[in-house]
């Protein structure tokens, strides 16, 4: 009929794009090991959270250092005593909340300065690069368990708070060696020249336009340096010298049984779990992402 706009010439509005973000997450939901591994991962995290709340007993708590240390897992103590007479099932959850906690701030000061030295060697280049990457060789050339254990033992006290800088400092070097080479692979790309041409500052190319295209990257070196982390704190702090006692962390608890480990299974078999655990849901998480990331490239 005249007057009548044909079907065909109608115009549809245009779908939303999804963010990276939500595509990451999308990739990640489809596969059964993401899935379980982020279910595993916030139960994990959701322990370490409610600790007050769901552990029995306090964990520094030392009732009856006679009658009640070195119990077998029993229905009062579901994962046993140490010989402090502390109630290991305590110890672990709240060891849950500091290892996680550990491992991911000292995560957030790695990425912050792995991405900051990285992406500014990478942009700027020339003999600012060379100079930068030449100290990051001889920052690389030092075995960093080997540098930890000298400063931890010339400085066996150190507060929560230096521990987890110390960590986060001694584990950005190999993050912006990742960083720096996707800024060269970048940095000459069109919308790069098309920003430059339109006057945007260094600064703001670099904030607005290359970080943003390294966010896959970054997600799977900030993944698999939380695990990391809290493998290292944990062998520190059975040396006994990361977290001090009487804080809980899943290293120290491990520690405390580990001259009678025939006899105190529990004390080794518990915190372990959780450790192992973690780490390996973290791992698999962390090549998710490294697969999701290399198939969109």
């Amino acid at each position: 009929m005249p007057g009548l706009i044909p079907a065909s010439a109608v115009i549809k509005p245009a779908q939303p794009r999804e963010s990276p973000l939500g595509l990451t997450l999308r990739a990640l939901l489809r596969r059964r090991s993401s899935r379980i591994a982020m279910i595993v991962l916030g139960v994990i995290i959701l322990v370490g959270l409610l600790a007050p709340f769901i552990a029995p007993y306090d964990p520094a708590a030392q009732p009856d250092i006679v009658a009640l240390k070195d119990l077998p897992p029993s229905l009062s103590h579901p994962f046993g005593t140490d010989p402090y007479s502390r109630d290991v099932l305590s110890r672990v959850i709240y060891g849950a909340r500091l290892s996680l906690t550990i491992g991911i701030l000292a995560t957030i000061v790695s990425l912050t300065l792995g991405v900051a030295y990285g992406a500014v060697a990478g942009y700027i280049g020339g003999m600012l690069d060379a100079i930068m990457m030449r100290i990051l060789d001889a920052f690389l050339s030092i075995p960093r368990l080997l540098l930890m254990l000298g400063v931890l033992v010339a400085w066996p006290h150190l507060s929560i708070g230096a521990l987890v800088l110390f960590l986060g400092l001694t584990g950005w070097f190999g993050l912006s060696r990742i960083v720096r080479g996707q800024v060269l692979a970048l940095k000459h790309a069109e919308f790069v020249t098309a920003a430059q041409a339109l006057g945007a500052s260094r600064r703001r190319i670099l904030a607005r336009h290359l970080l943003p295209n390294l966010v896959s990257p970054i997600a799977v070196a900030a993944t698999l340096g939380v695990a990391h982390v809290i493998v290292l704190e944990a062998g520190l702090s059975y040396l006994g010298i990361g977290v001090p006692q009487p804080l809980a962390s899943w290293g120290n608890i491990i520690q405390d049984g580990a001259d009678q480990v025939a006899r105190l299974w529990w004390m080794s078999l518990f915190p372990g779990l959780f450790m192992v655990s973690t780490v390996m849901m973290l791992n698999i998480l962390g090549e998710a992402l490294r697969d999701v990331y290399e198939r969109r490239s």
